[in-house]
């Protein structure tokens, strides 16, 4: 007899067979996982509404030379707007008919359960008062984000 060198049909057919049970398996385990993400939960991270609402509004508090045009808190047919102008020409503006806060006609952040600006001019400066509130942020009252101008 010669030496038996190589693979045969059998040995393919098990490796095979092993292989698809691995993949099979490794599948059904990122199936179980991917099933069990929400990506609407994800979306409504309002956490994240909040991050993105301060780093834009601390970007326009930083800008230099700015100050404040107009600011006001209004009630129409049971829809609260409030907005904030400031002189570079940029408009932050929340609505409660939809819980989105605006920079000019952008939406920047949405689920937004409760936000109003107001502001003091005292010593030389403004003093921005925001009560921002969503699910999980309660950033209102003796909490509220002050900003300095």
């Amino acid at each position: 007899m010669r030496g038996n060198k190589g693979i045969t049909l059998t040995s393919v057919i098990v490796y095979v067979i092993g292989m698809l049970i691995v993949v099979g398996t490794i599948a059904n385990l990122t199936s179980f996982f991917y099933k069990n993400i929400n990506q609407d939960e994800i979306q409504k991270d309002t956490t994240s509404q909040y991050t993105k609402f301060s780093s834009t509004f601390l970007e326009e508090i930083n800008n230099k030379d700015n100050y404040i045009i107009d600011c006001k808190t209004k009630m129409e047919n049971g829809i609260k707007q409030s907005y904030i102008i400031f002189s570079s020409g940029n408009q932050y503006t929340y609505t409660s008919e939809n819980g989105c806060v605006y920079k000019n006609n952008v939406k920047i952040c949405e689920y937004i359960d409760d936000c109003d600006f107001s502001y003091v001019y005292r010593d030389s400066k403004y003093i921005i008062k925001v009560n921002f509130r969503t699910k999980s942020v309660d950033m209102t009252g003796d909490n509220a984000i002050v900003y300095y101008l």
